[in-house]
């Protein structure tokens, strides 16, 4: 009884932070819709354009990546309580979950954080994107976002794997691994919009309350 109620207690506040940190993305996400010179040149793989976009309105530029950054932390604290909701084998595969999403949301923060220090104050300033330590930067900030994406991805199949175990709620659990695997599957080979992976992660929050939900059911 007691450790049912923890669990449900668990899934609760750990869902209900990372549906948060899913609102919180959003919002920097809807930044570039009402800073004018960021809607005009949106993200795009053209580091001049990038630059003018950021140049036109740097201070909305570091907000939207504050937001995401902000998201990445919270999510991360959020599965922290979510995976110790878990109980038997599934606590292992949530705890597996957590630690690859902690590491890429490490890489997240490193990423982001390269976008509002250097970023911002180089559009500002004009730097030469030519240079090279510049072009340094921005291969490094790929491979961190890659990493991101993927360790996300596959934290999100492997909780799915820990819903699978859950009592009726194996059919939510596939969606979830399906998910993941899908995730990885438009970064390694496409174009893939990343907001999607705190769509992910929140529907994963709301998946938490349903579990929460049944613990209280089943007391």
């Amino acid at each position: 009884m007691d450790s049912s109620l923890q669990s449900r207690m668990a899934f609760r506040l750990g869902g209900g932070i990372v549906v948060l940190a899913t609102v919180i993305m959003v919002c920097g996400a809807a930044i570039p819709f009402f800073a004018p010179s960021l809607r005009e040149a949106p993200w795009t793989d053209d580091p001049a354009q990038a630059a003018v976009a950021i140049a036109g309105n740097p201070t909305a530029f570091a907000w939207a990546q504050g937001l995401f950054l902000a998201a990445a932390i919270l999510t991360a604290i959020g599965f922290t309580p979510l995976s110790l909701g878990f109980q038997g084998r599934s606590r292992l595969w949530s705890m597996m979950a957590l630690v690859a999403f902690s590491f890429g949301a490490v890489f997240s923060v490193i990423d982001r954080t390269i976008d509002i220090g250097v970023y911002t104050w180089g559009a500002v300033q004009g730097i030469n994107i030519a240079e090279l330590w510049v072009q340094a930067l921005m291969y490094l900030q790929a491979g961190l976002s890659f990493a991101f994406y993927i360790l996300a991805f596959l934290a999100l199949s492997l909780y799915g794997i820990a819903i699978t175990q859950q009592p009726g709620m194996s059919w939510l659990g596939w969606v979830f691994v399906m998910g993941g695997v899908l995730g990885i599957l438009l970064r390694v080979f496409g174009d893939l919009i990343p907001a999607f992976i705190y769509f992910g992660t929140g529907a994963l929050g709301a998946a938490a309350w349903l579990l929460g939900a049944d613990s209280e059911a089943e007391t």
